[in-house]
């Protein structure tokens, strides 16, 4: 059994399969020789000993010296010689803090399950349990680096516009390096793994205990619709911490769409607050919708 992916929430893809008793695989991890130096050893220089969320308002804060540079130009109409090599600094910065908000998340990660096995569960995956990828949809994954550039990678699915249910050859592995200035953007992609491959999540994610198409029969009620679009409504305009942008590393913000039929799985989606920046994700899912909500309130649409 190996560590295919760690997700920003603390799920685990694992490969090689087998139904695992849960507090065992968490014990035998946090206390392996290798698991957690291995991790840090990769940012031996970025040990700082703050909070993923620290990490994460230093991001911010840096991503705003950058706006401030573009708005400089814009207004001189030129770069100069200084401004330049501030930016070039800053870029080297923000590269260095986006691998210490990966430390960081990694070991928190690593603390909650090993100190709460009994909150976790495993879950076998199979095209009736796709829900359980599209709740991750946009998160940076920890451990899970592109073989190209070592850059963590993000999950990714092809798109069903005829409205069919997905299954798991529609998913892959996108490198978070392909949204960089083309200089330096990577376009690797793995494809998601289907065989023996199975889920340790938190155990009070209920939109996991039922499959697919039973999520997506409930959705599809009146009742549940509304619901979710009244509480997702509440949230717009906020940010949301476990969805980060690829390029700016900055926490994206909840926006509606300013015309939709009124079906709401086109009507929200999340943005980059970075001023030109044209990254999005869409919540185009009932599972999706889902996350969102569990990360904002504590529950789901269930």
């Amino acid at each position: 059994m190996f560590i295919e992916a760690i997700f920003a929430i603390g799920t685990i893809v694992i490969t090689e399969f087998v139904r695992v008793i849960t507090k065992e695989f968490f014990r035998d991890w946090a206390n392996s020789s290798s698991r957690t130096p291995n991790y840090s050893s990769k940012h031996s220089n970025h040990q700082t000993g703050k909070s993923s969320k620290e990490v994460t308002t230093e991001l911010e804060i840096i991503d705003i010296e950058f706006v401030e540079l573009e708005k400089k130009k814009q207004h001189d109409g030129y770069t100069s010689r200084q401004d330049q090599e501030y930016k070039e600094e800053l870029e080297i910065l923000r590269a260095n803090k986006f691998k210490d908000y990966q430390e960081a998340k990694g070991k928190e990660v690593a603390e909650e399950q090993s100190s709460n096995p009994e909150n976790y569960e495993t879950s076998a995956l199979g095209n009736d349990k796709v829900h359980l990828l599209q709740y991750h949809m946009g998160q940076v994954v920890l451990e899970k680096k592109c073989t190209i550039c070592q850059r963590p990678m993000i999950l990714q699915s092809k798109n069903r516009l005829d409205g069919s249910l997905y299954t798991l050859d529609d998913f892959f592995w996108s490198c978070t390096g392909y949204y960089n200035d083309p200089r330096f953007q990577c376009r690797g992609t793995q494809q998601f793994k289907l065989e023996d491959i199975g889920f340790i999540h938190k155990s009070d994610i209920f939109e996991f205990q039922i499959s697919n198409q039973d999520l997506s029969t409930i959705f599809a009620e009146k009742s549940v619709q509304k619901a979710t679009i009244e509480r997702v409504k509440s949230h717009v305009r906020e940010k949301d911490d476990d969805i980060l942008c690829p390029i700016h590393h900055i926490p994206m913000i909840l926006r509606e769409k300013r015309q939709h039929l009124g079906f709401v799985l086109d009507m929200f989606f999340l943005r980059c607050p970075h001023q030109g920046c044209q990254q999005i994700r869409k919540l185009k899912s009932p599972a999706q919708l889902a996350a969102y909500l569990k990360s904002k309130e504590g529950r789901g649409i269930l």
